[in-house]
């Protein structure tokens, strides 16, 4: 359940950061602030304006995380169907394309574990022939 939870997170976050989801738009920083973040390393948040690119939307209070944030800088932007802003990041879309296949896989694997070794028989007897000769190969 968990990593199906986690896929369907990744697939809402991948959605936007590939733009079939959400509002896209201009934020720009008023103040951004680098702080610790406890690991280690330091990470920047910006607060500032959000502007959807049709002007329907304008969010005075957004933030964002944006690592080289300063006051005044302008970045595209989209908002994000779980809350905040996501910056469009090449970089994301490319992560976002490999975790939600693979964070998928893990999932339906799990579910299939999970399952009685009866009914997995049912289910791999509607595997194509290839697949199901692995199958019978794993498990016999």
């Amino acid at each position: 359940m968990f990593f199906l939870i986690l896929t369907m997170v990744f697939g809402v976050v991948g959605a936007s950061a590939v733009g079939l989801a959400g509002t896209q738009g201009v934020f720009t920083a008023d103040e951004c602030h680098t702080e610790g973040n406890g690991k280690g390393g330091k990470s920047t948040t910006c607060s500032g304006v959000f502007v959807s690119h049709d002007g329907s939307l304008v969010d005075r209070e957004a933030r964002i995380s944006w690592s080289d944030g300063r006051a005044g800088a302008h970045t595209q932007v989209r908002t994000v169907l779980l809350g905040g802003y996501q910056r469009e990041d090449g970089l994301d879309v490319i992560l976002m394309a490999v975790l939600v296949p693979v964070m998928g896989l893990v999932a339906v694997g799990c579910a299939f574990a999970g399952l009685s070794r009866a009914t997995q028989d049912r289910l791999a007897l509607r595997l194509p022939g290839p697949a199901f000769a692995v199958y019978v190969e794993w498990w016999y």
